[in-house]
């Protein structure tokens, strides 16, 4: 596990930022500090998080789903809940 978690975020150090990943991830930041959410939301994580998940074929959809469900909505309170 410890191994596996050490292995994501040296991949997540190295993989390119997509624009994708960082509109995403702007909009999710903007939308926690909005709403003043009590967990911290540490919007460089959630770049490299989702530019890993990004180059991943198996998870190509799942990210696309994520970003359009994130970008369709204008209400923080339905883009903090996407999928």
């Amino acid at each position: 596990m410890k191994l596996a978690w050490i292995a994501l975020v040296l991949a997540a150090c190295t993989q390119p930022r997509s624009t994708r990943c960082k509109q995403v991830c702007a909009r999710e930041y903007e939308c926690a500090a909005q709403k003043t959410s009590t967990v911290p939301f540490d919007e460089k994580e959630c770049i490299a998080a989702c530019s890993v998940l990004e180059a991943d074929q198996d998870n190509v959809a799942k990210v696309q789903q994520h970003a359009e469900c994130v970008m369709s909505h204008q209400d923080c309170s339905d883009v903090l809940t996407c999928p």
